[in-house]
């Protein structure tokens, strides 16, 4: 087995970060990330504390609004609208517990598309699915990672492509960036029978489930592509869906958890700031 780490893909696109937000301060304009913290959690907090590092670390401002109190819906409605509106915030991402309090959805759509830096909500995921030829729109940053990993190994185009998991922030739209990229793709979740069966014969396979250590070597076959999506836990440390010990013997390149996705989706969040800045000044006709 070999594993394919993002660290070089991450230093080369952090180093392109810093000399397209130089150029952008150089003419008067400082890119800002807020993130809206609806959860207490250490985990939530940590996520924060990450992003913030990141940013700053390419010359970024970021700011964390401390939502994990509010009382209601409508206040955090209330207070995502206020933050929205502001000049000075260029994106916007939110970040919850792993059981919300408030639907995650919901409190997702409250960012208007042209400030939502982590493409998840319903305007920029309706316009990949849409896919259109004049369209612009976030595409979320972990699919996209995932895309960026499988792309550094060769092209898309024409292969074989299996994604197990379904989920709205990381399924779904990547199976969607999948078929525009150009693969053939198949969608396995957990009412597909002998999932096995499909992601064996795949020339590449991503999974994205949220159950870690779950997918061992029956999954997989010789000369494959995995790209492990997944974050979990196991005895308090990081893990993902991909049982990569059980794989130690076979023929396959796989990105590990920690040191794949995890890593390159941080930086990408943060091309997606710069890409809402490009959008907005577009759209002045700047």
């Amino acid at each position: 087995m070999q594993k394919i780490y993002s660290k070089e893909i991450v230093a080369a696109r952090k180093a392109a970060l810093v000399d397209a937000i130089g150029a952008l301060k150089a003419r008067g304009v400082s890119p800002k990330l807020a993130a809206v913290v609806c959860s207490a959690d250490p985990a939530a907090l940590s996520y924060v504390a990450v992003k913030r590092k990141h940013a700053e670390e390419v010359g970024a401002a970021f700011e964390a609004v401390d939502l994990s109190h509010a009382g209601s819906y409508a206040e955090i409605e209330m207070r995502m609208h206020d933050l929205c509106a502001r000049s000075d915030i260029d994106g916007v991402i939110v970040v919850m517990s792993s059981k919300p309090e408030f639907d995650e959805i919901d409190v997702t759509n409250l960012i208007p598309a042209n400030k939502d830096a982590d493409g998840l909500s319903v305007g920029n995921l309706g316009a990949l699915l849409q896919n259109g030829p004049h369209q612009r729109f976030i595409a979320p940053a972990t699919p996209r990672a995932c895309i960026a990993l499988a792309e550094s190994q060769g092209p898309l185009l024409g292969k074989s492509v299996v994604v197990i998991g379904r989920g709205r922030t990381v399924g779904k739209p990547l199976a969607n960036l999948l078929v525009n990229a150009g693969a053939t793709v198949t969608v396995c979740h957990s009412a597909t029978p002998d999932i096995p069966k499909f992601s064996r014969a795949a020339d590449i396979v991503f999974v994205a489930t949220g159950r870690p250590r779950f997918f061992g070597r029956d999954y997989f076959s010789q000369g494959q592509l995995v790209i492990d999506a997944g974050v979990g836990f196991i005895d308090g440390k990081l893990a993902g869906d991909v049982d990569a010990a059980a794989l130690e013997d076979l023929d396959i390149r796989l990105t590990p958890v920690p040191g794949g996705v995890g890593p390159l989706t941080s930086i990408l969040i943060l091309e997606n700031l710069l890409l809402l800045i490009e959008h907005a000044e577009r759209g002045r006709g700047g």
